[in-house]
Parts: C-alpha cells; sequence; structure tokens
C-alpha cells in the first residue's frame, strides 16, 4: 500500500491518517487565499502611504524641506560624532 505525500512527510510524527486528502487540497487552497489577500493588502497600503507622502510634499512643502533639513543636520552631527570617536580611538 502507497503511504499519501503527508504521511510520507511526517514520517513518525503521528499524522492524523483520519484527515482526507481533499480537507488538507480545501486547507492548503484558504491558506493561499490568504496568503495572497494578505499581499494585495499590504502593496495597497504601500500605494496608499506613497500617495500621502505625495500629498503631504504637495500640499505642505516648507514643512517638509524644513523637516528634511533637520533630518539632514542630525544625520551630519551623527557622523560627525561617530567620526569624531573613531578618530579618537586610532589615535590611541
Amino acid at each position: 500500500m502507497e503511504l499519501s505525500n503527508v504521511q510520507q512527510y511526517a514520517g513518525d510524527r503521528g499524522v492524523d491518517s483520519g484527515m482526507a486528502v481533499d480537507e488538507l487540497r480545501r486547507r492548503y487552497a484558504a491558506l493561499r487565499a490568504r496568503a495572497a489577500d494578505s499581499e494585495e493588502a499590504a502593496a495597497a497600503r504601500h500605494r496608499l502611504a506613497e500617495r500621502t507622502i505625495d500629498l503631504t510634499e504637495e500640499y505642505f512643502p516648507e514643512e517638509v524641506a524644513a523637516r528634511r533639513r533637520k533630518v539632514a543636520a542630525a544625520g551630519f552631527a551623527a557622523g560627525l560624532v561617530v567620526g569624531g570617536a573613531a578618530g579618537a580611538m586610532l589615535r590611541r
């Protein structure tokens, strides 16, 4: 007697052999459908976030520019601190 794919995969791990192959296929199809829905939702959220950023830049250009300058200045300051610390460590 040939073993089903599930029984071959599970080996001695105690597979519920009473579960019909059709039931397993139905569950797998449902999982695939949920995964596809999840991917579509993630793509829709990404598009919405991009559009929100575009609208923010369109309606509040001064605030966006000020925030970008602030973030750039903070990054530059952090780079100076890390560079100074690395230089001090190398000089020792």
